[in-house]
């Protein structure tokens, strides 16, 4: 398939222009004739044309909730398909989704279904939602899928939250107390240290080691300073361009106390909502297994489903196949295994799906019901026992005036 820009007139002699996808120029003017134009030019639009439109702004999940709600809304009115991606072509707030809405358009009204027009644009519309408008379409519920696809995307809006929320505010904690740290032991601390020197008694333990840290640190600053910029640089490296670096690291952050056990729980309540919905539409279990290896988000689980994949064409039942991985919990693997012996995976599915959407929101409140405090007393303990370095000496020194 190419992307040609066409010049064409109508019955009237009216000048139309526009780009559309055909594999070549007599398709082209066969799908341009079925909306009744003639082809005039038509030029093959070279590769960097359609990344003008990245700047229009970037397409969210936001964005692509409102346009299944507006698309259940006018197809469930019984709006034909055309006209109702059309007038949302038209009237969508987000202009990159606008102007490709545009391109489905034209290529939904020269006869192409739905989704194959929007497999042409992948990075605004995901797999997993092309594939549940394809089962919407070959079964003739095409409105009742938008209605399944608004529930799984205002879903993935809701998981998004809880993920920040999760991750954010450690993350922002961490640097505030590390900026601390290197506040106190590279400019509070030496400036106490002419003083402490100057009283000529024994200093503490306590008051040599924090001393020492603090020279330590002011003396290296040269090696310890870059490694805090280049620590962030050389994971974004790993994560982009070494193999298996991904895995790594998706395995430490999973085995990591608190924070582990909460992202492995949103991990595999991505895996299981897709699974549910992907399932429920129609698509083939291992066409689901496939597509939910691309948005659980953690390599460790995208590799176990992908093994789980592999068993399950070799004639393994799902729980079966499951089992072989402990990162699948007992209880998922029991309920899946209910709902394939008595036929109605769908539904324990969904089961599964809520119970985690349930748990999800009180594992992150309990989450910070102890990372709240357990940060406030460490920052307590670091600047106490600072202050208790630096105040013993001066202690001393009254002690022994009297």
């Amino acid at each position: 398939m190419a992307n040609f820009q066409y010049r064409a007139i109508d019955a009237q002699g009216k000048p139309a222009e526009g780009e559309m996808t055909a594999l070549d120029l007599p398709q082209l003017e066969q799908r341009l004739q079925d909306m009744g134009l003639w082809l005039v030019r038509a030029l093959e639009a070279k590769p960097n044309a359609s990344k003008r439109s990245g700047k229009l702004g970037k397409v969210k999940s936001r964005d692509l909730l409102e346009f299944s709600t507006h698309m259940f809304t006018l197809l469930d009115a019984g709006i034909p398909l055309s006209e109702a991606v059309k007038n949302l072509s038209e009237e969508s707030p987000n202009l990159q989704l606008r102007a490709t809405l545009q391109k489905v358009f034209q290529q939904v009204e020269a006869g192409t279904p739905l989704h194959t027009a929007m497999n042409q644009y992948p990075s605004i519309f995901p797999p997993q939602i092309t594939n549940l408008i394809q089962a919407g379409e070959e079964s003739d519920t095409l409105a009742d899928t938008f209605k399944e696809l608004e529930r799984y995307l205002d879903w993935v809006d809701l998981i998004k939250g809880d993920i920040r929320q999760a991750t954010i505010y450690p993350s922002i904690v961490i640097v505030a107390v590390t900026g601390l740290l290197i506040l106190l032991f590279t400019f509070v601390i030496p400036q106490f240290v002419p003083i402490l020197q100057d009283l000529n008694v024994p200093l503490p333990f306590i008051t040599i080691f924090v001393i020492s840290v603090s020279e330590f640190m002011v003396s290296t600053w040269y090696f310890w300073m870059p490694m805090l910029l280049l620590i962030p640089l050389a994971w974004w490296v790993g994560r982009n361009y070494i193999p298996g670096f991904s895995r790594w690291r998706d395995r430490i952050i999973l085995e990591l106390p608190i924070i582990g056990g909460l992202l492995q729980m949103l991990t595999l309540s991505k895996f299981v909502q897709n699974f549910a919905v992907l399932y429920r539409a129609g698509i083939p279990v291992l066409q689901c297994l496939e597509l939910c290896q691309g948005v659980v988000g953690n390599q460790v689980v995208s590799r176990a489903l992908q093994q789980v994949q592999r068993n399950i064409a070799e004639g393994s039942t799902i729980n079966e196949s499951l089992q072989k991985h402990p990162i699948f919990p007992p209880m998922m693997i029991q309920m899946i295994s209910v709902g394939e012996a008595s036929g109605n995976l769908p539904k324990t599915l969904m089961n599964v799906a809520n119970y985690y959407n349930r748990e999800i929101p009180r594992r992150v409140k309990k989450v910070f019901a102890i990372f709240e405090p357990v940060i406030t007393l460490a920052l307590i303990g670091i600047v106490g026992l600072v202050a208790l370095a630096l105040f013993m000496p001066m202690m001393s020194l009254m002690g022994g005036l009297h």
